[in-house]
């Protein structure tokens, strides 16, 4: 008797317990999510407001245009499109007007430079060729309206010097006003909390698929070829299994020792679940239980071993629920080793709520 061939990494995940276990933490899942929302969101707002760029201020004019005509030349109106707007608004036909109406203004070259003014100034044609639609945006609102003036004055001055216009008259404008950019904090949120909630549900189901521990009997039939003496519960039901098993299986044993296999260091571990074990099975089998002598895994103390090969049987004690299944392997291969029979094996600690729920007592 010993170890299946089957190992715990080769198990078909139970999914009836997994789904059972996953309920007492399924508040872990919308907790998840509202973590992942709340952080999508601050990174949201730290990437576009906090350490986001710069304030921009815009305005808009909106310039009419009267080309005019000649018997020989016919209309320039043709010359006159949205690229060739775009590339006027930056050529020193117009800049130097710009530059000349802003010193009138009293601002210095030193505040608003030729640069500055250039990269501000935007201009297009939306349908119409005789309406000119300018465009200044600026970090710094004062700047925008200033530029703004002296970009429309600039313009209806070259209306009045270029022979392809008979005037270029300002229409209206807008004062500056802060560029605002559709917020989506709601979306990062929302991006935020779905990522969280698949991710954590990814990690559970991962988890759970590395877990060596065992939550069941059926578990423990599935690992090892050793039978299952039972649950040390407090249940009725529970009880009457132990100790129907143990009657079978150690009854006319004499020298029997009991193994928690978690009690590598501390030797109380086994002797509280061989206590356990003994309240469950009660008066009944007092005489017998009285010998069993609780020790800590042999491999710790040296004498441990010579015990295990001198015994009548040894008695595991597998924790549920507790993540040591390749200790539980090592056991079993060392009592294998050192030809000590395995009487059966106790599920202790288990949750018995759990185990109710399980097989729907």
């Amino acid at each position: 008797m010993g170890r299946s061939d089957l190992r715990h990494m080769d198990e078909t995940l139970d999914l009836r317990s997994f789904y059972l276990r996953l309920i007492k933490k399924i508040w872990i899942i919308p907790l998840a999510a509202i973590i992942g929302a709340i952080v999508a969101g601050c990174i949201y707002t730290l990437v576009t407001v906090t350490f986001g760029p710069e304030k921009t201020y815009s305005t808009e004019s909106k310039l009419y245009i009267k080309f005019a005509y000649d018997e020989n030349a016919k209309s320039q109106v043709d010359y006159y499109n949205a690229y060739t707007w775009s590339l006027l608004m930056t050529t020193d036909d117009i800049l130097d007007e710009v530059m000349n109406n802003l010193g009138k203004a009293g601002v210095s070259e030193d505040e608003i430079t030729r640069q500055e003014v250039a990269e501000s100034i935007a201009a297009e044609i939306p349908s119409d060729v005789r309406l000119l639609l300018v465009t200044v945006k600026n970090n710094n609102k004062d700047h925008a309206d200033l530029i703004t003036d002296a970009t429309d004055k600039s313009l209806e001055n070259y209306g009045e010097t270029n022979d392809a216009f008979t005037s270029i008259k300002l229409l209206s404008k807008s004062e500056a006003a802060l560029v605002t950019y559709s917020d989506k904090t709601f979306t990062a949120a929302a991006f935020g909390a779905v990522a969280c909630l698949v991710l954590t549900i990814f990690v559970l189901l991962l988890v759970d698929a590395l877990d060596d521990a065992v939550y069941v009997p059926e578990d423990i039939e599935k690992r090892f070829d050793v039978p299952v003496l039972g649950v040390a519960g407090k249940s009725e039901y529970f009880r009457n299994e132990l100790q129907a098993a143990f009657e079978k299986n150690v009854a006319g044993a004499e020298k029997v020792i009991f193994i928690s296999t978690d009690s590598a260091l501390d030797i109380s571990v086994s002797e509280k679940d061989l206590l356990a074990v003994k309240e469950a099975l009660g008066n009944r089998f007092s005489a017998q239980t009285e010998k069993i002598i609780a020790m800590e895994t042999p491999g710790n103390v040296l004498e441990n071993y010579r015990k295990i090969g001198t015994c009548d049987g040894v008695i595991l004690g597998i924790p549920a629920g507790k993540r040591c299944g390749t200790m539980n392997d090592h056991i079993v291969a060392q009592l294998q080793k050192h030809e000590c029979p395995i009487l059966g094996v106790v599920l202790v600690r288990a949750d018995e709520k759990f185990l109710k729920k399980y097989y729907r007592l």
